[in-house]
């Protein structure tokens, strides 16, 4: 799976013009809009809020260590003042989940309800879909009823950045070896 470009925002409070904003990247050099896989995207101020962001491309990120948290600076200069000063940097601290699916491995006896589980890991909310597929690629469809599929999507722990979804099959589609696959998405 690839990584997707990641975006950072930088709230400027107690504004009622928009404000320039200057960004540092992790390594402390100015950021510049459009160079470097970096775009800026200066905000406007809505409730005395700015919200100015930056987005980080693909490309840039897999060149960085992303194995613990790096920073990111953010500052504000009035357009309103010429003359004023540009405000201390603020520090805009990211850290990196690796996202990753792991399938529990289950053996059952033939003709005997099976539960397996696949725990997500590396999100940041609950998932939107969960899916379970059969070897051949085919839908495994839920229903009701003792002789039905059962889907449990889980809850997403925020200890963990996990979440574990469990698939039952039912002891009458349980006669022979079978492989299961679930599958995710997070938009």
């Amino acid at each position: 799976r690839s990584q997707p470009s990641q975006t950072l925002t930088c709230n400027i409070g107690d504004v009622t013009q928009a404000v320039d904003v200057s960004w540092k990247d992790s390594a402390g050099a100015a950021v510049t809009d459009g160079a470097g896989g970096y775009t800026i995207t200066k905000g406007s101020v809505v409730g005395n809020v700015q919200e100015s962001t930056l987005t980080i491309a693909a490309d840039t990120l897999k060149a960085l260590d992303t194995a613990s948290a790096l920073t990111w600076k953010c500052a504000a200069k009035s357009t309103l003042y010429a003359d004023s000063e540009i405000s201390t940097f603020s520090d805009v601290v990211v850290t990196f989940l690796t996202y990753a699916v792991e399938a529990k491995h289950s053996e059952v006896l033939k003709d005997s309800q099976a539960t397996i589980s696949c725990v997500v890991s590396g999100l940041t909310k609950q998932l939107d879909t969960v899916a379970w597929e059969k070897s051949d690629g085919s839908a495994v469809t839920a229903g009701e009823g003792a002789d039905a599929y059962k889907i449990d999507v889980g809850t997403y722990k925020t200890d963990s950045n996990s979440q574990t979804t469990i698939l039952t099959v039912p002891g009458g589609s349980n006669g022979a070896d079978a492989a299961y696959n679930c599958a995710s998405q997070n938009q």
